[in-house]
C-alpha cells in the first residue's frame, strides 16, 4: 500500500488518531479590570488567555477603557499565560487607534509568554515600556 493511502481509519503519519480527533478543550476565560493611573491613564489588567476565541472580547474591552482614558492606556499582562498572534493583532490595533485619538498605548508588566512573542515579532519595541 503506498504512503498516502488510507489504513485501517488511520492515515500512515498519525493523522487520524484518537488525540486528533479529540475535541478541543474550550478556551479558558479571560478577564479585565481596569483602575486609574497616573498621567490620564486607564491600568488594565488582562487575565487568561489571548488568542483566537477570546481577540474579540477582549478587542471590545480594550477600547471601551481607551476610550474611557484622557491620555491611554497601561496594559498589565503578567496574568496572561498564553498570546498567539491574533491577541497580538488586537494589542496593534489598539495602539494605532490609540495614536489616531493622540494617546498612547504602554505594556507594563507582562509573562514570559506575552514577552516571548513580542520578541520573536519584533513589535516590542512598538509599545512603550511603562515600570
Amino acid at each position: 500500500m503506498a504512503e498516502h493511502e488510507y489504513e485501517h481509519g488511520f492515515w500512515p503519519w498519525g493523522a487520524g488518531t484518537a488525540a486528533a480527533a479529540a475535541p478541543a478543550a474550550p478556551p479558558l476565560p479571560f478577564s479585565t479590570d481596569s483602575y486609574p493611573g497616573g498621567g490620564g491613564r486607564l491600568v488594565v489588567v488582562i487575565r487568561g488567555e489571548l488568542d483566537h476565541d477570546t481577540a474579540p472580547a477582549l478587542q471590545r474591552a480594550l477600547q471601551e477603557a481607551l476610550e474611557r482614558s484622557h491620555s491611554g492606556l497601561r496594559l498589565d499582562l503578567t496574568a496572561v499565560p498564553f498570546l498567539d498572534c491574533s491577541g497580538l493583532n488586537v494589542l496593534l490595533r489598539l495602539r494605532r487607534d490609540a495614536q489616531t485619538h493622540g494617546k498612547t498605548v504602554e505594556l507594563g508588566p507582562r509573562s514570559p509568554a506575552v514577552t516571548r512573542l513580542l520578541d520573536l515579532s519584533g513589535t516590542a519595541s512598538l509599545f512603550p515600556c511603562a515600570q
